[in-house]
């Protein structure tokens, strides 16, 4: 077995100071050579400034502070971690199940592009969030203080073109939107660089799947709970989907069989997390394993979470926002 470590980082205070305090976990992080080979030299920052102080002001506070504690021009800041213009992503593979009681979603791909970050919080003009950072400021899931939780589920890079990164969306979805509602008008105004699928789900129990492309957003929404995976839905947008979405389709057709009505939150995220589950994948060389699973509960406000083969986080989302820090600095999972 081979161990998988991520930093808990905890903060609360000024977008800059979220940036500057996050900035000493990416200094000696070899994610940071992977994001330059992902990242466009040819960045316009004049737009990307206006992109940002249009949709998520803030954020250009924090990208302040970690450009300070980064040690680098704010321009390079820019290039290396807005997720604006970036070059095309490798495929992502990721499950979710939302219904009115629960978000629960896995994560799969590999160790090495990975940030290895879990981040809790507190920005004074934005809402709060608790979520597993990508490309250092952007966000590979996670939920708000208002109970908003959402992730994203790579589709492919079919017309892709210069816009913002998925996980750059769900930072500024995170920070800016309180209900299900407000992200889906936020994604119908955002530029989108690739075809992605977003889960989303609210405290008021509206809970939709956002299909996402470079030209159209399409919602797909449910009374019942709703899956998500990996290929759109939608059959107008059919056509943007990866040639062979096998995988994906088995995927969902498993959680459609599942019987989830008043299933306790712990049991859908054993059902996620345990490695003998259909749902968790050991392909790590092909960019395809489990790296980690989270869990919402939008009736006790709890979060639970675990790396691969690791034991399990449980946080109160009251206790943290109201000053409880957790005690703990690291999760440890296990990969083959």
């Amino acid at each position: 077995m081979n161990e998988i470590k991520v930093d808990i980082i905890q903060i609360r205070g000024s977008s800059y100071e979220i940036g500057k305090k996050i900035s000493p976990y990416y200094l000696a992080n070899p994610i940071i050579e992977q994001f330059k080979q992902l990242t466009n030299p040819s960045t316009d920052h004049t737009e990307t400034k206006a992109l940002f102080s249009d949709f998520a002001p803030h954020l250009l506070d924090e990208l302040h502070g970690l450009a300070d504690g980064l040690k680098m021009s704010m321009d390079d800041t820019l290039t290396l971690s807005s997720g604006f213009n970036n070059r095309k992503p490798p495929a992502l593979g990721c499950t979710a199940f939302v219904d009115n009681s629960h978000y629960i979603r896995n994560y799969d791909f590999g160790p090495d592009l990975y940030d290895h970050c879990l981040s809790f919080v507190a920005p004074i003009k934005a809402f709060g969030s608790i979520g597993y950072n990508l490309q250092l400021i952007g966000r590979h899931d996670g939920v708000n203080e208002k109970g908003l939780a959402i992730g994203l589920h790579f589709v492919s890079n079919k017309g892709f073109q210069k816009g913002l990164a998925a996980w750059s969306a769900i930072r500024i979805a995170l920070d800016t939107c309180a209900t299900t509602e407000q992200v889906i008008d936020l994604f119908k105004q955002l530029p989108h660089a690739a075809c992605y699928n977003f889960s989303v789900g609210d405290a008021q129990g509206h809970h939709v799947v956002i299909e996402a492309t470079p030209d159209i957003v399409s919602i797909r929404s449910s009374e019942n709970g709703i899956n998500c995976v990996n290929h759109f839905q939608d059959p107008t947008l059919s056509t943007y989907n990866r040639d062979d979405v096998t995988g994906s389709a088995n995927r969902y057709n498993f959680l459609t069989r599942l019987e989830t009505l008043g299933v306790h939150q712990k049991d859908l995220f054993r059902l996620f997390a345990t490695p003998s589950s259909p749902l968790f994948y050991e392909n790590y060389d092909e960019l395809f394993g489990t790296l980690h699973t989270i869990a919402y509960s939008f009736e006790n406000k709890h979060v639970i979470t675990a790396l691969a083969r690791g034991q399990a986080l449980e946080v109160s989302l009251e206790k943290w926002f109201a000053g409880e820090d957790i005690k703990f600095d690291k999760l440890i999972g296990y990969k083959k």
